[in-house]
């Protein structure tokens, strides 16, 4: 479709240009020319509203404007164009000849697996850091929308030929993981039997710390006792770290997702990385003292009050770590960085683009999305709270848990992910718990699964009568007639398309709409045309080749989600 377009593009622009000549349209340049998708087929199969963007400059209606490029377009000379349209104020619709259409299911054959992909990142590094919750807890379902998200992206990235990497930052340095330190603490002599003891303020409350606790208890005892406070609690914090890393770890190779790199606050820290970049700040006048603090001049990037970034004790505030650890991806190569952040850290995109740009990255190196909260709707109807430090969390497994309680395990991972996958990543997500487990139509991953599983239904009867498929090239496509086996291809088209806007859009929600629409005009096909029909071979076998493009074009869409594509349901 991608190609099509640039054909019909070039046929428009040079009617444009030859209205010009004739001294029919009275404009100074040409515009790009926009294209939208037609509603119906009878609108056409593209269309563009090029003569609305012409009116003022021609100073003519728009409609006038589309009679004139239309009359320099010759569709005999155009084998791509059947017939053009005008229609309402002036758009353009434009029908294409079937040609284009066969053409569609040639190069999905010939494709397969690789249908949708292209080369247009050129190997360009890109790395993705997403999830990277603090180890001071389980993987809550919000953690579990940026896995999902995060992962589909370098998926989608890497379908369009970039050389893109997942990568997780832990948060193993500073006042946080102190605090679990000291919690731990706390929950281990009270293991012990020792009474009084209260968390610290800022520290967590969760169940997950008394188990911890209780199990160095059964296989440590009370070694730990005889050691100074500040010892024992930096012992705990270090254990505390380990132990829940792994849990999350786990939990997202549970969930589908594999980090390429895991990176370290810690060791970026002790690299003495953070002091290069003071250094750097200071050379070029970014930094100044003030009421005891060391301050970076945000002012000087068009934000409304500078931020502090050495404490008056001394300490790096966290935005110091953070600038050091982007220098660290900068200095290893990517030509693009993609932060997916939480909802809590919307005032932090500002501050930590203006540190890129004070270490003298380009502007459009670093890119930041915000992934917004996931409200998990309960079976009344009412929102859950998720709080990690009152212990109030509703965690990625417990969530596979209940789901899996109804569907098998692989099935639960599916459904998890695609429902965090189809908002957009700016939108609350209201996880409709009941939606998620209902074996019906309503529930979307599995009217799209169920779209793939029939396909494979309809080859495994063809096997049972002793129907086998014939090559693309022996099977006669200009069978295919029917008004839904064209709507259907013209779906298919737009695969690849969808992939690569929605890679470069970095909006991974489209790949899960696209496959719902396309399983819309699946399911009615199916219900409504027989394929296999023994009574007339040639659009049997017509009919196979579409049926094994939707099949295609659903598995790799599913397969970029990171969803199963099931043979049978």
């Amino acid at each position: 479709m991608d190609a099509i377009k640039t054909e019909v593009y070039n046929i428009l622009e040079s009617a444009i240009h030859a209205a010009v000549d004739a001294g029919e349209l009275a404009i100074s340049e040409v515009p790009t020319i926009p294209f939208s998708p037609t509603k119906t087929p009878e609108h056409g199969d593209i269309a563009t509203p090029i003569a609305l963007g012409l009116a003022k400059q021609a100073r003519m209606a728009p409609r006038t404007i589309a009679e004139i490029i239309v009359s320099h377009i010759n569709p005999d000379a155009h084998p791509v164009i059947r017939q053009i349209d005008i229609a309402g104020a002036g758009f353009i619709n434009i029908h294409l000849s079937d040609n284009w259409l066969y053409d569609t299911l040639h190069t999905i054959a010939a494709r397969q697996s690789a249908y949708g992909t292209c080369e247009k990142g050129a190997g360009k590094q890109v790395q993705i850091e997403f999830v990277s919750a603090n180890p001071t807890g389980p993987l809550n379902i919000v953690s579990g929308r940026a896995a999902a998200v995060g992962d589909t992206l370098v998926n989608l990235l890497n379908a369009i030929g970039y050389n893109a990497i997942r990568e997780f930052y832990v948060n193993d340095a500073g006042g946080q993981v102190q605090r679990l330190g000291e919690s731990i603490d706390v929950r281990y002599r009270q293991a012990l039997g020792e009474e009084g003891l209260e968390i610290p303020e800022g520290g967590y409350q969760g169940e997950y710390l008394q188990a911890f606790a209780q199990t160095i208890v059964e296989t440590e005892g009370n070694a730990y006792l005889h050691l100074e406070t500040d010892e024992r609690v930096a012992l705990f914090r270090d254990k505390g770290i380990a132990h829940i890393l792994g849990q999350q770890r786990t939990s997202l190779e549970r969930f589908g997702v594999n980090f390429d790199v895991w990176s370290s606050e810690k060791v970026i820290r002790d690299s003495g990385k953070p002091e290069e970049i003071i250094q750097v700040f200071r050379e070029n006048g970014y930094l100044y003292e003030a009421e005891g603090a060391t301050w970076f001049r945000m002012t000087d990037f068009g934000d409304d009050k500078d931020c502090v970034v050495i404490k008056s004790d001394g300490e790096y505030t966290y935005f110091v770590p953070d600038a050091a650890y982007h220098r660290d991806k900068f200095d290893r190569g990517f030509t693009t960085v993609i932060d997916l952040l939480g909802p809590d850290h919307q005032g932090h995109i500002t501050h930590l683009k203006n540190f890129v740009k004070g270490l003298g990255m380009p502007d459009d190196w670093l890119e930041i999305f915000i992934i917004q909260q996931v409200n998990l709707v309960n079976a009344e109807g009412n929102r859950l709270d998720m709080s990690k430090r009152r212990g109030q969390f509703y965690t990625l497994d417990t969530l596979i848990d209940e789901l899996a309680e109804t569907v098998d395990e692989q099935f639960a991972v599916d459904v998890a992910r695609y429902f965090f996958l189809m908002r957009a990543n700016s939108s609350h997500l209201d996880f409709n718990m009941e939606l998620a487990i209902t074996h019906a139509s309503e529930n979307p991953v599995f009217y799209i699964q169920y779209a793939h599983a029939r396909c494979c239904s309809i080859f495994e009867q063809g096997d049972e009568h002793g129907i086998i498929p014939k090559p693309i090239e022996e099977a006669s496509l200009k069978r295919l007639t029917e008004p839904m086996e064209h709507e259907l291809i013209r779906k298919l088209a737009e695969f690849p398309s969808i992939v690569r806007l929605s890679a470069e859009a970095r909006e991974a929600h489209r790949i899960p709409h696209y496959l719902y629409e396309l399983s819309g005009i699946f399911h009615p096909y199916y219900n409504q045309h027989r394929v296999l029909d023994p009574a007339d071979m040639k659009k049997t076998y017509a009919r196979l080749i579409l049926i094994q493009s939707v099949q295609t074009v659903l598995k790799n869409g599913l397969t970029l989600l990171g969803i199963s594509a099931p043979e049978s349901m």
